[in-house]
């Protein structure tokens, strides 16, 4: 506890009140202290009797700036420095306790002297430690001075001493205030330690020991100083860091070049170009709106409009364009004539260098365009190609031809626009192949004779007959033999070299390399104009054969960039179907197309669900053509196929139930699409032994249709081809695929085998003939 013994000391009066009557302010502590008696010996008017931490804590406690102060000394003293203060503001709050009644009573304290106060009693503060033990006593502070009167108070003092004397009579007013106390003086501070805390030890009882184990005794405690050492500072190791000079700061990128040119003129410069392209006629504002949304920051032209390196890698894939089955000529042909301009040292104007970057796009727009099919439209050809085109918009090639940077990167970009199909890169490595090779008239052996020499010593019909197959004794082996160019042989039997003849005869004409002599290879053999090897097709119309290959190369853009990680494929003149998972052939089968006259459509859809034991109604067209003739003919032919005539109001359809005779067969594949062809069953499983099988109305009939099915669903569903047949002779049966798997129906006469020999197809429809005409090939 801080026990302060005060004694009486003169406090100097409050300073003068403002204007208006408010009471008076106290004293300041500055004041306060400036009042006390001080040395004049004492260096800055301190008192020299207050020396040590509690002087210097008393002066700075009685300044504005105490706490800062306390602040700065050291541990041991800042105690006594907070007790000091608190001593500093007891002696103001002391003065300020005066309050006059108005403003005249300062007039009237100086007058008759210093007001003092009573003794105040002792002021106890309770601190949380005692700085020392013991008591700590301060000095007395000697009597302040008296004040000094300001120079106008002592003028109205000296005019009230010659001022008249009061009326006889009058009485002097009787003051009613209550005198004021005297004003405390700090005599000496007195700090007691409070005494030590008692513990009570009793409540803590030790363990005991084990009986015979003699009891520990208890750690001494240790008494000394708390000793609080500062850790060590933490070792780097320098060597490793590397201070690298800065680099120097690249400059600043010119500003692109803009065109200086409206967008209904850039749109005039380039529709003349389009239309003679014979492009869709979105594609001039498709252009526009690709340049709108770069802020006509030109795609082809350097910041000071000379032309960009991007530029040698547009013409040269142009150029090279017909590597992939285009035309080059009709790429080039969009180039502007004054690109040669600038490369020349003549400055050329704005206008000129704006139709240069604008036609440099519309030719790299129009070999997207090209390279995916845009230079046929499908159903002008035929109403059975109804494939789905993907153009590519102007704007994303653009976009991406801007990021390319690079000649090279360039023709990497527009060359992915071409099919990425295995099928269709096979085709264009035998392109490279056959324009390569030197055109020359066939080489004939010594044994083969030219097709003149044929018919003169080969019967007519001389293959006419049963079915021929190795190891077989036949009359026409002889005329087969002579046929094929190999020597006459000893006995007329079917021998392998015969056989391998055959199938190289087969191989070269399209066929199913078996060895046998099917109704087709018959038809084949006594065309003699045919060719007897693959070598020999090859050479014979070397012309020929390349303008079909591009035909077939064209077919391969009308299909989707993506077939699907599992698909169907139909090679509508190979009469086959195969299912690929991931690029794997997983299944193959059989099929039979639509007859000429009734084609299968070539087009791409996606297979949503299959169904077991399938009703069919009969499509108009086969209802007329087909089913009425056959009534016609035979009353009964309706009831014998079981078909069933429902009328709704005034249209009558014809529905075969499910069961043996459904021309669909126990199952059906649906992807539905405009022509209302699908995938099925059929009950003439005989049909599939023949070579040619273009005999459906143009839906596509399946050898395996159960197998196919399984592939389907056992996977995805667990649906093996079983439990698909335990189903059949029920109701009809609707199973959904869990996801839509692609159908390509397709039009391939040129394929690439495994030892990247082409293997030829019939044109059963005749699009090769109707392609080549529209390309001009």
């Amino acid at each position: 506890m801080i026990r302060m013994a005060t004694t009486s000391t003169a406090i100097p009066a409050p300073r003068e009140a403002k204007a208006g009557g408010r009471r008076a302010i106290p004293a300041t502590a500055g004041e306060i202290r400036n009042s006390l008696p001080l040395q004049e010996s004492a260096p800055h008017g301190r008192d020299t009797n207050m020396i040590g931490p509690v002087s210097e804590g008393l002066e700075a406690g009685m300044t504005r700036h105490g706490p800062r102060s306390a602040r700065r000394m050291a541990p041991a003293g800042r105690a006594l420095c907070a007790v000091t203060w608190l001593s500093g503001l007891l002696l103001a709050s002391t003065a300020s306790a005066q309050s006059p009644a108005d403003g005249n009573s300062l007039q009237a304290g100086s007058a008759s002297g210093p007001v003092t106060h009573a003794a105040a009693p002792a002021v106890t503060v309770p601190i949380e430690r005692p700085a020392s033990e013991g008591s700590l006593v301060l000095p007395h502070l000697g009597p302040p001075a008296a004040p000094v009167m300001p120079a106008e108070l002592e003028e109205q003092r000296r005019a009230s001493l010659t001022s008249p004397p009061a009326e006889t009579g009058s009485e002097k007013p009787v003051s009613t205030e209550t005198p004021a106390a005297p004003a405390a003086s700090l005599d000496r501070i007195v700090i007691e330690t409070p005494p030590a805390p008692a513990f009570d030890l009793s409540i803590l009882e030790r363990q005991k020991p084990a009986d015979g184990v003699a009891a520990e005794p208890a750690p001494p405690l240790q008494a000394g100083p708390i000793i609080i050492e500062r850790p060590a500072p933490p070792e780097f190791d320098l060597s490793s860091l590397k201070v690298e000079p800065p680099q120097r700061a690249e400059p600043l990128a010119p500003l692109p070049y803009r065109l200086a040119i409206a967008p209904e003129a850039a749109k005039g410069l380039i529709e003349p170009h389009r239309q003679r392209l014979k492009l869709k006629p979105s594609v001039s504002e498709q252009i526009v709106a690709a340049y709108e949304a770069r802020d006509w920051q030109a795609l082809w032209l350097k910041p000071d409009g000379g032309l960009a390196t991007s530029v040698g890698g547009l013409v040269a894939q142009l150029s090279a364009a017909g590597e992939d089955g285009l035309d080059a000529n009709r790429l080039l042909s969009v180039l502007p004539v004054s690109l040669s301009d600038l490369t020349k040292s003549e400055a050329i104007t704005e206008e000129k260098r704006a139709e240069i970057d604008l036609l440099l796009s519309l030719a790299a727009v129009t070999y997207a365009q090209d390279a995916r099919g845009g230079r046929l439209e499908p159903t002008k050809l035929s109403a059975m190609l109804t494939p789905e085109l993907f153009l590519p918009p102007a704007g994303e090639v653009l976009d991406r031809a801007a990021q390319a940077g690079t000649a090279g990167a360039l023709r990497e970009v527009l060359a992915q626009y071409n099919p990425q199909h295995e099928g269709y890169r096979a085709l264009k490595q035998a392109l490279a192949r056959l324009r390569a090779e030197p055109a020359h008239e066939p080489e004939t052996t010594a044994s083969a004779l030219k097709p003149a020499e044929l018919r003169a010593v080969l019967p007519a019909n001389f293959m006419d007959g049963a079915l021929l197959v190795p190891g077989q004794e036949d009359q026409r082996v002889p005329h087969l033999r002579r046929r094929l160019g190999l020597p006459a042989g000893d006995q007329p039997v079917y021998d392998p070299a015969l056989a391998d003849a055959v199938r190289e005869f087969q191989r070269a004409n399209g066929l199913k390399p078996d060895g046998r002599i099917t109704p087709r290879t018959r038809a084949l053999l006594q065309d003699l104009d045919a060719p007897v090897t693959r070598e020999e097709k090859a050479k014979a119309a070397p012309d020929d054969r390349v303008a079909t290959l591009i035909a077939n190369m064209e077919r391969w853009r009308w299909l989707p960039p993506d077939l699907g990680r599992t698909h169907i494929f139909v090679n509508i003149p190979e009469f086959r179907l195969e299912i690929m998972d991931e690029g794997a052939r997983i299944f193959e089968t059989r099929v039979i197309v639509g007859k000429p006259e009734r084609q299968t459509p070539v087009f791409s859809d996606k297979m949503e669900f299959l169904v077991v034991n399938p009703s069919w109604y009969i499509p108009p067209t086969i209802l007329r053509k087909d089913v009425l003739p056959k009534l016609a003919a035979d009353p009964t032919y309706a009831e014998r196929m079981g078909y069933q005539v429902i009328r709704n109001g005034k249209s009558i359809s014809v529905r075969q139930p499910p069961g043996d005779r459904n021309a669909l067969g126990h199952v059906k594949f649906m992807f539905p699409n405009q022509h209302a062809v699908y995938l099925h069953d059929t009950p003439g499983r005989h049909l599939f032994r023949n070579d040619a099988r273009a005999l459906s109305s143009g839906c596509v009939r399946v050898d395996q249709p159960f197998a196919l099915a399984e592939r389907l669903l056992l996977r995805k569903q667990g649906l093996s081809e079983r439990q698909l047949r335990a189903m059949v002779g029920g109701g009809e049966r609707t199973i959904r695929l869990n996801e839509t798997v692609p159908v390509h129906l397709a039009y391939f006469t040129l394929t690439v085998d495994e030892h990247g020999n082409l293997v030829s197809k019939p044109d059963i429809y005749g699009h090769d003939a109707r392609i080549r005409r529209a390309l001009s090939l």
